[in-house]
């Protein structure tokens, strides 16, 4: 292996962490993938899986071996600030040219998305002040809400009820397709050099609020969807019954709010701007998953 000739990949195994390793490969990227379970590893060109773990410091420099640039992300727990700032210590150690962290629009003060009191701004802000003070380049991706969240509870009770149950009421948010973090993140990673000490807010093309969202689900399976406004408490009491963590029902509800408040319609450039090309729509989220609607 010759000296800095590889990307290292953490959350390899997360739906961002995969889309990002597909996009590394497509380029012939030689890439480190990191998992604490190998029996998860995916057999793709281009990239080699390493067993580490971030609770683990020693166990993170050999996922650094000859590594150019790092994209850090990380499941939320109570030791996350802890296990980040392993990767950043052992990066430092290593000589890692660049990291490109996936954080949180909810993070800084100034951000239209900023919600005081939420444990994942927390820690994501204290892991950011790590990584700023490190002396390693750096570029902060701040994600707005997702899509493929989509996917879980919402894509079954439309399957099953033809309903959608949140607390948003009529809030907008521009959500995003994780594939485009995915690409932000790729174009960042391969030629780091002028996105270095930036943080970039990401955010889909346009705000929609779930009674649009859907019609353009139901326009899709050609069935009626109805939107059905939750309030707090009873959004609350759905996620307990499923045994949802604490720190999770939290920060949805956080969340929610913000968009029930209307505090969640900022709409970011900085997508189409990297990308050269618009975020990806909710019409054509929905084309690509709508079996999982039907």
């Amino acid at each position: 292996m010759e000296n800095n000739k590889y990307i290292t990949v953490f959350g390899a195994t997360g739906k961002i962490g995969m889309e990002l390793l597909r996009f590394l490969s497509a380029a012939d990227i030689k890439t480190i993938a990191v998992t604490r379970d190998k029996n998860k590893a995916v057999t793709i060109p281009c990239v080699d899986w390493v067993e580490a773990d971030m609770a683990n410091k020693e166990s993170l420099y050999k996922a650094m071996n000859n590594t150019k640039a790092v994209f850090l992300l990380s499941g939320h727990s109570n030791s996350f600030v802890e296990e980040q700032g392993n990767v950043i210590e052992v990066a430092k150690e290593k000589g890692v040219g660049h990291i490109v962290k996936l954080s949180s629009g909810a993070v800084d003060k100034d951000s239209p998305f900023y919600i005081p009191g939420s444990f994942i701004a927390k820690v994501h802000g204290e892991v950011e002040a790590l990584l700023k003070t490190s002396d390693i380049p750096w570029t902060l991706l701040q994600p707005n809400g997702f899509m493929q969240n989509w996917l879980g509870e919402l894509a079954q009770t439309v399957k099953h009820e033809r309903k959608i149950y949140e607390a948003t009421g009529d809030g907008k948010r521009a959500y995003l397709d994780i594939r485009d973090i995915a690409e932000v993140a790729f174009r960042i990673l391969i030629n780091p050099e002028p996105h270095a000490g930036k943080a970039y807010l990401l955010t889909g093309g346009q705000a929609v609020n779930f009674t649009e969202i859907a019609a353009i689900i139901g326009a899709e399976i050609g069935e009626v969807v109805e939107f059905i406004p939750l309030n707090p408490g009873e959004a609350h009491q759905r996620m307990e019954k499923k045994g949802m963590p604490a720190v999770a029902v939290q920060s949805i509800l956080a969340y929610a709010e913000a968009q029930r408040n209307n505090q969640a319609t900022y709409v970011s450039p900085a997508v189409s701007t990297i990308l050269n090309k618009p975020a990806r729509t909710v019409k054509a989220f929905v084309e690509d998953h709508v079996t999982l609607f039907k």
